[in-house]
C-alpha cells in the first residue's frame, strides 16, 4: 500500500507502472500503486520507516524509496521508505509476485541506514533523531492473509488451523518490532488490516456475493485483536517505546459505509481497470483504463486506495481519531494520567478557567492558568524521576506546548451578566486587558523557566459572534455583537507584541502566535463554502433565538448533522469546524500563524 519505487529495482512483476502515479507526476513513473499520493506521503513530515517532508512542497520532498540510488549521503538524514509491494511479515509471502522485499529484510535495510546516518552525524545525534524525533509508520499484514489466502486456502481451513498461522504471524511480528526497538525506533505506529473483503479483487473472486466478502472478516478480526495486544505489551514491557494501533479497518469501514457524504460516487469498482464487473481481476498496467474523475472512485485498482481516500486516511491518523491508545492526550487529574502516560504529553486546560486567578469563579472550581502551571511543574518532576534530568529536560526542549486561553477572562469575568456590571464602570477596557497581558507575561515566562521551548499561544477568537453573545446582546439583530469583539482584538495586538517580546528576551524560545481570531472570522463569513449550513446557531441548544442562553446539557436538543454547524454549543466550536481550524495552524501561511506554523515548529 505504500511502497514508493522500491520494487522498480528488483526482479519482480508487481511494480506500478503508468497509469500508476498518473496524478503524481506528469511521467507516471511513481512507483506508487495509486493514482497520486499514499497515506504515508500525505502524513507529512513526521515519521523514519517514512520520515516526509510537508506534502505541499512537490514530489521531489516526498520520502525516496531505500534501493534508489539518489538515495544516499545527508538524503538519509530525512528519512528513507522501505516499503514493498506483495511483501509481508512472512518472508515467503509475496513469492507468488518474483523478488520482494520482507520486513526482515526492510529492518536490514534500515540498520544499513541507521549506520549511514551514524557516519553522517555521530552515534550521539543519531541516537537523538532516532529515539526522539523520527516516527516509524509499519504498513502490512494484508498481503499474509490476502496472497496467504490464495497459496495455503486458509478460508477454507479450521479455525484451529487459521489460529495457528495467525500466531506465526503475531510471533514473527513480535521479534520484528522488538528488534526495530533495538535499533533505536521507538515512537512506531503500526497500521491494522483493512476490510480487504471489500476490495474489488475479493468482490471478483466471489461474484456471487453481494457486499464485500465476508470469509475472511473472522480472520482479520482476530489478527487486529491479537495485533492491539500484542503493541500494548510492547510499549509496556519496552522502557520508553510507544506502540500505536492505527485502525485503518474502522477509517474504511465508514469511508465504505457512507461513501456518498465523503463525496464519492463508486465504493466497489476499481477506477484503474481492464477485466470484470468490479474490474478487479487484473491489477492496474498500461493496458488499463481509468476513469476521468479519481476523487470520486474509493477504490484504484484491485486493491489500492485512491489518493482521494488516503487523504481521509491520513487525516484521520494525524487526529487521532482512528489510533488506539495513546490517541488522544489525557487530562492531569485522570487517575489513569501518571507513569509512563506523562512522557507522551498531558492536557491541563480546564473549562471556565483563564488568565486571571477569579475569572470563572461563577462556576464554583476551575483550574487557572498559574494553577495549571504547577500541574505541569508536578508532571515534570514525575518525567525527571522516570527518566532522569537530562533526558527530561531534552524532552521537553522538544515538545510543543500549546495555550489556548483567554476567553473566558472575557466571557466569564468582565463580561458577566450583572455580576460585573460594577467592575465595568471601574476598570476600564484598556486597564483590564492590561492586566490580562501582564499576567501572561509572568506566566509565560514561568513556562519557559520550567523548560519549555516550544510554544503556541493562541488569541482570543471573535467571541461576539458566539451563540451566547448574539442572545445577550439582541440589539445587534443577526450580527455579531461588536464589543465583546472589539476587546478581544484589543487583547490580541496586545499579546501579538508580547509573543514577538518573549520571543526575543528568552533564550533559546519559539513563541509562536495563533490568529485563531481571523481563522474563524473567516469561517463566519464564508461559513458555506466550509460547507456549512449555520454559522451563528448552536448545535446543541435549549433557549435563545441562537440557542446560547443555556449551555449544552442532559435536557438539550442537539441537531442531526454536526457537521453542518460551526457552533457546537453556546461557546465552542463543533467538532467539524476544529478540524479546520486546526489545520489551519498546523499548515496555515504567516496571516494564520506566525513566525511559523506548527509543523515548522515541531521541527525547529
Amino acid at each position: 500500500m505504500v511502497d514508493v519505487g522500491n520494487n522498480n529495482y528488483i526482479n519482480t512483476i508487481a511494480k506500478a507502472t503508468f497509469p500508476n502515479g498518473i496524478d503524481f507526476c506528469k511521467s507516471g513513473s511513481s512507483g506508487r500503486f495509486t493514482n497520486g499520493r499514499t497515506v504515508i506521503d500525505i502524513l507529512g513530515k513526521f515519521c523514519f520507516f517514512c520520515y516526509l517532508v510537508p506534502q505541499d512542497l512537490g514530489a521531489k520532498n516526498f520520502t525516496p524509496p531505500y534501493l534508489a540510488p539518489t538515495t544516499t549521503g545527508d538524503i538519509v538524514l530525512k528519512g528513507v521508505n522501505y516499503a514493498s509491494s506483495g511483501s509481508g511479515i512472512l518472508n515467503n509471502t509475496g513469492t507468488v509476485w518474483g523478488d520482494h522485499i520482507s520486513l526482515d529484510a526492510q529492518i536490514s535495510n534500515f540498520e544499513k541506514t541507521k549506520e549511514t546516518i551514524i557516519s553522517r552525524i555521530g552515534r550521539r545525534e543519531a541516537k537523538r533523531l532516532l529515539k526522539h524525533q523520527a516516527l516509524f509508520v509499519i504498513v502490512i499484514g494484508t498481503n499474509d492473509l490476502l496472497i496467504g489466502k490464495q497459496t495455503t486456502s486458509l478460508q477454507n481451513q479450521s479455525s484451529q488451523d487459521q489460529g495457528a498461522y495467525l500466531k506465526i504471524l503475531i510471533s514473527t511480528f513480535n521479534s520484528q518490532l522488538t528488534r526495530l526497538y533495538t535499533l533505536e525506533a521507538r515512537k512506531i505506529v503500526v497500521t491494522n488490516i483493512p476490510r480487504i473483503g471489500c476490495s474489488p479483487y475479493e468482490r471478483e473472486n466471489d461474484p456471487n456475493v453481494k457486499g464485500c466478502v465476508a470469509s475472511l472478516h473472522q480472520l482479520i478480526h482476530s489478527y487486529n485483536r491479537k495485533l492491539k495486544r500484542l503493541l500494548m505489551d510492547l510499549t509496556e514491557n519496552l522502557t520508553g517505546s510507544t506502540y500505536v494501533y492505527a485502525d485503518i479497518h474502522a477509517t474504511l469501514k465508514d469511508i465504505l459505509h457512507n461513501y456518498k457524504s465523503y463525496g464519492f460516487q463508486n465504493a466497489d469498482s476499481a477506477c484503474c481497470h481492464s477485466a470484470g464487473a468490479h474490474g478487479g481481476l487484473f491489477p492496474c498496467f498500461s493496458l488499463s483504463k481509468f476513469c476521468s474523475d479519481r476523487t470520486k472512485y474509493v477504490f484504484w485498482d484491485a486493491f489500492h486506495l485512491t489518493e482521494t481516500s488516503n487523504v481521509i486516511a491520513a487525516r484521520h491518523m494525524m487526529d487521532g481519531q482512528e489510533l488506539g491508545l495513546p490517541g488522544f492526550t489525557p487530562p492531569y487529574l485522570a487517575p489513569t494520567t501518571r507513569g509512563p502516560v506523562v512522557l507522551q504529553g498531558v492536557n491541563y486546560a480546564s473549562g471556565g478557567g483563564g488568565i486571571l486567578i477569579h475569572t470563572g469563579k461563577i462556576f464554583g472550581g476551575r483550574i487557572n492558568f498559574d494553577a495549571q502551571l504547577d500541574n505541569f511543574e508536578n508532571t515534570r518532576q514525575a518525567i525527571i524521576s522516570s527518566i532522569g534530568a537530562p533526558a527530561a529536560l531534552e524532552l521537553l526542549q522538544s515538545a510543543l506546548f500549546s495555550v489556548t486561553i483567554g476567553s473566558n477572562d472575557f466571557i466569564n469575568n468582565y463580561f458577566t451578566p450583572v455580576v460585573s456590571a460594577a467592575e465595568q464602570k471601574l476598570v476600564p477596557p484598556e486597564v483590564f486587558v492590561a492586566s490580562m497581558i501582564g499576567r501572561f507575561r509572568l506566566q509565560l515566562t514561568r513556562l519557559h523557566s520550567l523548560g519549555a521551548r516550544k510554544i503556541v499561544v493562541v488569541n482570543v477568537g471573535p467571541i461576539g459572534c458566539i451563540p451566547y453573545e448574539r442572545d445577550l446582546n439582541p440589539t445587534a439583530g443577526g450580527s455579531c455583537a461588536s464589543r465583546p469583539n472589539q476587546l478581544a482584538q484589543q487583547f490580541n495586538t496586545e499579546l501579538r507584541s508580547l509573543i514577538r517580546e518573549l520571543s526575543t528576551s528568552l533564550k533559546g524560545s519559539n513563541f509562536v502566535y495563533g490568529d485563531v481570531y481571523r481563522i474563524v472570522d473567516n469561517i463566519l463569513q464564508n461559513y458555506r463554502s466550509y460547507g456549512f449550513d449555520s454559522g451563528s446557531f448552536a448545535c446543541c441548544y435549549i433557549a435563545g433565538n441562537f440557542g446560547g442562553l443555556i449551555p449544552c446539557g442532559p435536557s438539550a436538543k442537539v441537531c442531526p448533522d454536526r457537521s453542518k454547524c460551526v457552533f457546537w454549543d453556546a461557546y465552542h466550536p463543533s467538532d467539524a469546524a476544529n478540524v479546520i481550524i486546526a489545520k489551519r495552524l498546523l499548515d496555515g501561511d504567516s496571516n494564520d500563524i506566525s513566525p511559523m506554523n506548527i509543523r515548522q515548529l515541531a521541527n525547529v
